[in-house]
């Protein structure tokens, strides 16, 4: 291969040089709120953590077969078929029998008029919630006599348990271990959990988010106001310590991410969330941070804004709903039947509501979702944060040499892994990380060829 000639070497070098201004320009000219990449609502709210499904698989004898998402395998699986044990499998290959005998073996059954209730039990118990299924067959023949001689058999199947190829992560994917914290102030920080706040291993979830805010909610209660730029890159258990002694002042973000940080600490599963959505840095239409925790006990995310001192929103049955669920109602002005649990000490002292001094009580929510009205809007864009949890960058850049962990992630961010977004309207995402990805590898490219040239100089 022939050296390359000086004019090819000032090429390669001219190239290096308006790759690395147009990254600049990228970087430094980009919007707040360009890093958002879209995501489904089952992948942002379906984990891995509790059973879901890929799809179902029709085997020979009118079996269906669930390939399951789940990242547990239980020992085996107890069948019930309209409540009566049937059989047990193992517990990596659950199926349904949904033809053939009627169970007690005394006759068979034709195949349209088949029709019952499953359920999956996993072992051994307590590793799971039982799987639920309601199975309507309808056979080929049925059918063919009616003139549709190309059919299947089919099978209804009503379920709750979600279905679909969706990216599914693991609660640990959002769950911050703040190592960068360092072990002994994550010593310090635990002893307040156990101590201050009072977690018991026996709180249920519900229990130990009461108690999280009720240690927050008073410390935290004049601390409001402008943060300092420093916030930008200090880990929450400083900033905790700092709004708590008065020597730091803190907004939404602030307080979301102090929760997210103790509540995690108290065996709270939980990740920060933040909405907004920004015109050229300027026009504001949404902006506010909150926290999502994962309630075990019901497989679900729930709501928590700590700056409203607000938790635990819930439908007219009970179950809990995440941030997505409330922007939906918030479209459709849907709340009736609709609650959320909240302390009176602090915020909502006027509700008409009777609650004993540091203990929540459940209101309706149309008494408290002013925010959740003003925020959620059609244009809200709703962004979920994983670890580690650290600010993004503002404008001071200089930030970036107050701590590696900050300055890492930033351009981890910046570069190939976005936050999670969820909106109604379409995001930039995809495009601006294209843009993005490829003039930093045309960077790293040219100066890799123009490193070789310069080695083979002659």
């Amino acid at each position: 291969m022939p050296f390359p000639t000086r004019k090819n070497r000032r090429v390669l070098s001219l190239l290096c040089l308006l790759l690395l201004a147009a990254n600049l320009y990228v970087f430094f000219s980009r919007g707040w709120e360009s890093s958002l990449y879209p995501e489904s609502y089952a992948t942002l709210n379906y984990p891995l953590d509790a059973p879901s499904l890929r799809e179902w698989v029709v085997e020979k004898g009118n079996v269906l077969r669930l390939d399951l998402a789940w990242n547990r395998i239980p020992a085996q699986w107890r069948l019930l078929v309209d409540g009566k044990p049937v059989q047990t499998m193992p517990g990596d290959a659950p199926r349904l029998q949904v033809a053939g005998p009627v169970f007690d073996g005394s006759t068979r059954t034709p195949l349209d008029d088949l029709k019952h209730a499953y359920t999956l039990q996993p072992l051994p118990a307590g590793i799971g919630p039982d799987l639920h299924f309601t199975v309507n067959v309808i056979s080929a023949d049925f059918y063919r006599k009616n003139g549709m001689q190309f059919a299947n058999d089919v099978y209804l199947v009503s379920t709750d348990l979600p279905v679909g190829q969706f990216k599914r992560h693991p609660l640990s994917y959002w769950v911050d271990d703040y190592a960068y914290i360092g072990a002994e102030r994550l010593a310090a920080a635990d002893r307040v959990v156990r101590e201050d706040i009072g977690i018991n291993d026996s709180d249920d979830t519900l229990t130990r988010i009461a108690k999280v805010m009720r240690y927050l909610s008073p410390r935290l209660a004049n601390s409001g106001g402008v943060p300092k730029d420093d916030f930008r890159w200090m880990d929450p258990w400083s900033m905790c310590q700092e709004m708590i002694n008065g020597t730091g002042k803190g907004w939404c973000t602030q307080n979301a991410q102090i929760y997210t940080f103790l509540a995690n600490r108290a065996g709270i599963p939980t990740r920060f969330v933040f909405g907004a959505n920004t015109q050229d840095d300027v026009i504001v239409y949404s902006g506010h941070s909150w926290a999502e925790s994962w309630v075990k006990e019901q497989n679900r995310w729930t709501y928590v804004d700590m700056t409203q001192s607000l938790f635990g929103v819930a439908d007219k049955h009970g179950a809990l709903l995440n941030t997505a669920d409330i922007l939906q109602l918030c479209q459709h002005d849907a709340f009736d039947g609709i609650t959320a649990r909240v302390f009176k000490d602090w915020h909502w002292k006027n509700l008409p509501a009777e609650a004993a001094p540091f203990t929540p009580v459940a209101v309706p929510f149309d008494t408290v979702n002013w925010l959740a009205k003003q925020e959620y809007t059609h244009n809200a864009v709703i962004k979920y944060r994983h670890p580690p949890n650290v600010e993004d960058i503002r404008g001071v850049y200089s930030m970036l040499l107050k701590d590696r962990t900050f300055a890492w992630e930033n351009f981890r961010r910046y570069l190939y892994d976005p936050p999670a977004a969820y909106s109604l309207l379409p995001t930039d995402g995809p495009r601006t990380y294209l843009i993005r990805q490829s003039l930093f590898a045309g960077l790293i490219l040219a100066l890799g060829l123009l490193g070789i040239a310069s080695l083979r100089r002659p």
